[in-house]
């Protein structure tokens, strides 16, 4: 069956403590709306933890040159970008 959006975060955060990228798909599950606290601090962690990036690193969704920061941009915007570099990171592969 369906994992639910904390199962999801635990997942993210095993693979993180092993080293390991992320699925998307359990990115994708924690970007449902509802409410989930640890939803921000989680996106922060892949993107500080496999990417390198923290502080102003993310992209609007409109597609402006302005970057956001992580901190500041909505979960959203977040969301799409951590998305984003973790299916370029695993090669376009789903």
């Amino acid at each position: 069956g369906e994992i639910s959006p904390m199962q999801a975060i635990l997942f993210i955060d095993m693979a993180l403590d092993n080293n390991e990228i992320p699925s998307p798909i359990d990115v994708e599950i924690i970007l449902k709306p509802g409410r989930l606290g640890r939803r921000r601090d989680t996106l922060r962690r892949i993107l500080n933890e496999c990417f390198d990036l923290r502080g102003k690193c993310v992209p609007t969704l409109s597609g402006d040159s302005d970057l956001l920061f992580v901190t500041k941009c909505t979960i959203g915007e977040l969301g799409t970008f951590v998305l984003a570099k973790l299916r370029q990171k695993i090669g376009g592969t789903s």
